[in-house]
């Protein structure tokens, strides 16, 4: 049906407004609120899945609401039915339930990006933020700040494997500054991949209370060091053999990424490398495709996503060198962007 659905759009001989804004965002929605009501861990915590009558006094919803949630996941193949009784789809049991690949966290984080599309028109009008979404719910010790790390930790689990195969760190490198790191886990990569790499995760208190009771609860092997602080106003330090930002860049401004930047170059001992991951325009037209989408709700927290062009002038700007662009094929349009401080 999608390939039909795609042809005749490429036809011009369907109404296309329609076909990609009520279905898409009724589908979307309805996803997002299954997940939110449990509706998917309920299913799959029954081993002979549930029946609509199940199901409403399961989840303390109506019996009407349940049915017409299950007819609705069904003939979006989120769910199977037989006999009455509603089971996971295939999708459903791995890229939701999984431990190892599940994002339902992050499916709780899409319902305050929703939430703040509202804002879109605003922010359009006016070029800035309605508010500054940086001293928001999500960065505030709070069951709304650990769903928001811990589903940016869920995202993560995809990008980890092409970043550290593409992370180059300076010879006998000792100490990482992991900017905005928040669960720690792309630090945590890296020690593992550079041995005597220690790793210092800087972010705000949220954040890092949602780390803390991740350490707690699964240990700390590798030795990560938590710090609470701003990243745009507090010293960063000094001495750092690498930085890391990983998906920060695109919540800030040109004018707070410079000085960012800056700062960042300041805090590096010399030949220290910044790396960058983040997604980024001007690498092709899949990934500009991608990133044009996801810049419009960067747009509204108050930034965007940049081209590369505009990274490698600031960094250039900011004193770093050999700056090299690394793209994630199978992420696009994530890329990882390398700058080293001279060693003069």
């Amino acid at each position: 049906m999608e390939i039909l659905i795609s042809i005749l759009k490429k036809l011009n001989i369907i109404p296309v407004p329609l076909v990609d804004t009520q279905p898409q965002f009724l589908k979307a929605r309805i996803v997002l609120e299954a997940n939110r009501l449990g509706i998917f861990r309920a299913l799959g915590e029954a081993n002979d899945g549930l029946n609509t009558e199940e199901l409403a006094e399961r989840l303390g919803i109506s019996r009407e609401g349940a049915a017409v949630m299950l007819t609705a996941l069904t003939n979006i193949d989120y769910l199977v039915q037989r006999n009455g009784h509603y089971r996971n789809s295939r999708w459903v049991k791995r890229w939701i339930l999984d431990p190892k690949r599940g994002i339902s966290n992050f499916l709780n984080l899409q319902l305050h990006t929703w939430s703040r599309l509202e804002y879109l028109e605003e922010t359009l009008r006016t070029g800035r933020p309605v508010k500054d979404f940086h001293q928001a719910e999500v960065t505030k010790p709070g069951k709304g700040q650990e769903v928001y790390t811990r589903g940016m930790r869920e995202i993560a689990r995809f990008l980890i494997p092409a970043f550290i195969k593409r992370a180059k760190l300076p010879q006998g490198a000792k100490r990482l500054l992991d900017v905005g790191g928040a669960h720690g886990d792309y630090s945590r990569a890296l020690v593992r991949r550079f041995p005597g790499l220690k790793a210092t995760v800087l972010d705000m208190a949220g954040p890092i209370a949602t780390a803390q009771q991740i350490l707690e609860t699964e240990g700390n092997p590798e030795g990560i060091e938590l710090r609470v602080g701003n990243v745009l106003k507090d010293d960063l330090g000094n001495g750092w053999d690498a930085v890391l930002l990983a998906n920060m860049v695109h919540l800030f401004s040109l004018d707070q990424n410079n000085d960012l930047f800056t700062r960042i170059h300041g805090s590096l001992a010399p030949n220290g490398v910044l790396l960058i991951m983040d997604q980024f325009m001007g690498l092709g037209r899949l990934q500009d495709k991608l990133a044009g989408l996801f810049s419009l709700n960067c747009f509204i927290v108050g930034g965007r996503c940049y081209p590369r062009e505009d990274m490698e002038r600031l960094l250039k700007k900011a004193g770093f060198s050999r700056i090299k662009v690394k793209p994630f094929l199978l992420q696009p349009p994530t890329s990882l962007i390398e700058a080293w401080k001279p060693n003069r």
